[in-house]
């Protein structure tokens, strides 16, 4: 039987060899979501602290990103108290991903724009507090604001998606401007327009307190350029990326990584955690 297996000739499998076709449906290259697993989470192995891949249960400290676009900001209505982990898939009523008006996709619609909607409405939570001194948490309106990113992990050169919300958005705003002051000085000092990609950062986590409330945050550090041996890499899947977005079924699968995302990011709300920040942001 063994000399009827076949034997590969060696110039096949030398480096470069006969490549992968990333066209293919199959392997075309989609990102993964990645979290930060949170104290009261119910994934079995999952560690507090820790960012975790939701694809593969994969779980580090760190991780050296570079972003593949610029992100964009939405918001999200889920039915169901927000207590009961009701950010599922089959919850998503309504969705936006301009801020200003419903996605087309959306199931159910709660207003024409954004602005009007009686789920983004902070008004009588902020009565009741002036009323009475103490903040309703049942007034909060359940309309809930996130930021959507796609990072390009630069170990492994593979796409990573991350819907940043709560009082990681803070965190995240404070990153990007420390992102936007370094490409800035790098277009001053080099006298050429730098891509997105083009500055690498450490994406970790750190712990704050609410007052008895603990909870985990991403943290966005040491921001450095990237090297032309980098540059030449990241590009590559950066246009595989890209021409994974431009197929037919792209805008299709953009809807749905939106009302999915809540189904595998591990963002569980315990009781009584809910607090308002000066932007008028949920803070959980």
């Amino acid at each position: 039987m063994s000399n009827e297996l076949t034997v590969l000739n060696n110039s096949s499998i030398e480096a470069g060899g006969q490549g992968v076709d990333f066209s293919n449906p199959l392997f075309a290259l989609r990102p993964a979501t990645i979290s930060i697993v949170q104290r009261n989470t119910t994934i079995e192995g999952a560690i507090p602290g820790k960012i975790r891949i939701a694809d593969t249960g994969d779980q580090y400290d760190e991780l050296f990103c570079t972003l593949l676009g610029m992100p964009t900001e939405g918001r999200q209505y889920h039915i169901g108290p927000p207590g009961e982990l009701n950010r599922v898939a089959e919850n998503l009523m309504c969705y936006s991903r301009d801020m200003l008006k419903p996605d087309i996709k959306a199931k159910v619609p709660q207003s024409m724009l954004c602005a009007n909607c009686s789920k983004n409405d902070w008004t009588p939570w902020r009565e009741h507090k002036e009323k009475t001194g103490f903040a309703d948490k049942n007034l909060i309106p359940p309309c809930d604001p996130s930021y959507y990113a796609v990072f390009l992990d630069t170990v492994y050169q593979l796409p990573l998606q991350m819907f940043i919300r709560s009082k990681a958005r803070t965190e995240f705003q404070n990153g990007m401007q420390n992102l936007a002051r370094v490409l800035a000085m790098g277009k001053a000092q080099k006298g050429k327009t730098p891509n997105i990609f083009d500055v690498k950062f450490r994406l970790g986590t750190k712990q704050i307190a609410t007052g008895k409330f603990v909870s985990y945050v991403p943290t966005f550090t040491k921001f450095t350029f990237i090297t032309d041996e980098e540059r030449e890499a990241f590009g590559a899947v950066y246009l595989q990326f890209v021409n994974s977005k431009t197929k037919p079924q792209a805008e299709k699968q953009q809807a749905e990584t939106i009302a999915q995302s809540q189904a595998t990011v591990d963002t569980a709300v315990t009781e009584g955690e809910y607090v308002e920040n000066d932007q008028g942001d949920i803070v959980i």
